[in-house]
């Protein structure tokens, strides 16, 4: 059954609230704590992308296009669309010999406001590398050409680069490829669902890749390790501005590593802990997860009282009305149960 995870007041009464699940399991395997039903199955979504990216670097691609660390983060993002995202996008098509046309991720409308605007009154084109998903897919594009694969069916489950992929998110969720219910993701790609206490293991893996008790192999390993510091360093590329995420990653300067999924996913891997998060919100929305994130935070002791301040203050903003008047506020309520 799920549980609360935040509610919205407006003057003295509570006006919304949300409820969901969530996990919190360390790099051995085993749930440290939880809120509701840590056995709810959901799909991965584009929280899934770390593990999705692993290819990129193991199989030498990354290296033999000479791919910087801002555009392994562009690999595993959920980008805006601002122009420094589509511009380091379209670096990676040109590294690996590709055109805008060869993504078959489709578009999505920018979340950048500007960006939006822009498509809206038709000064600028609704291309592909504009989806929010098209790092990821330049990256699959090149390592299908590093390893001499095919390109023009390479969002298919049956192609060898999505069959490794498989295998890695199996690995890291230690679902065996099998038990995964697989359907097919916004940006066309394949997409895995599993219990979120499942999710929780793999970001207790991209906690600690090296010491994390899975079958993931030194290559792996390394390769996790690498994706990891790419997001320490370049949050706003993962994401973009004020976006859930991107905020958590910065406030806490990279000592929680964080990724949104769509349909109200939030996982998150704290290194210096070994401990990974999942957070899904029962309704698909987004609005509770910035306030379950605190929650965990605070109620483990993963950050100080000054940095879960700060996230209180940009995650959990006022309610206010079309004046600018605060009317309401946004309230954590989640109790995480000790296992």
């Amino acid at each position: 059954m799920a549980t609360m995870l935040a509610e919205v007041t407006r003057g003295p009464l509570v006006e919304s609230t949300h409820q969901g699940n969530v996990a919190v399991v360390d790099a051995e395997g085993r749930l440290i704590a939880s809120g509701g039903d840590v056995e709810s199955r959901s799909f991965f979504r584009s929280s899934a992308k770390p593990f999705q990216g692993v290819p990129l670097v193991i199989s030498g691609t990354a290296d033999a296009y000479g791919f910087t660390t801002e555009e392994l983060a562009l690999a595993c993002a959920s980008h805006n669309a601002t122009e420094r995202h589509q511009a380091i996008v379209s670096s990676m098509l040109k590294k690996a010999g590709f055109l805008e046309s060869d993504l078959r991720c489709g578009f999505s409308p920018p979340f950048d406001k500007e960006e939006n605007a822009r498509i809206t009154l038709g000064l600028k084109e609704p291309t592909q590398i504009r989806c929010e998903c098209s790092g990821k897919h330049a990256g699959m594009l090149a390592v299908c050409r590093h390893n001499g694969w095919p390109t023009d069916n390479y969002t298919a489950l049956d192609h060898p680069l999505q069959q490794e992929i498989l295998s890695v998110v199996g690995a890291a969720c230690n679902v065996p490829s099998s038990a995964f219910e697989i359907a097919i993701d916004g940006c066309t790609l394949p997409t895995f669902a599993a219990p979120i206490r499942n999710f929780a293991l793999a970001f207790a893996v991209l906690a600690d890749p090296e010491g994390a008790c899975w079958e993931g192999d030194s290559a792996h390993r390394a390769a996790l390790v690498r994706l990891r510091e790419a997001f320490i360093l370049h949050p706003e590329l993962v994401s973009g501005e004020g976006e859930i995420d991107t905020t958590i990653m910065r406030t806490t300067q990279g000592r929680v590593v964080a990724k949104l999924g769509a349909e109200g996913l939030l996982c998150m891997a704290v290194p210096e802990h070994r401990l990974g998060v999942a957070i899904s919100d029962s309704g698909g929305s987004t609005r509770s997860l910035g306030p379950a994130a605190i929650s965990v935070l605070e109620e483990l002791k993963l950050e100080d009282e000054s940095t879960v301040a700060s996230l209180r203050q940009q995650l959990c903003p006022p309610i206010q009305n079309f004046a600018g008047q605060p009317v309401g506020e946004t309230r954590p309520t989640l109790k995480l149960e000790r296992a």
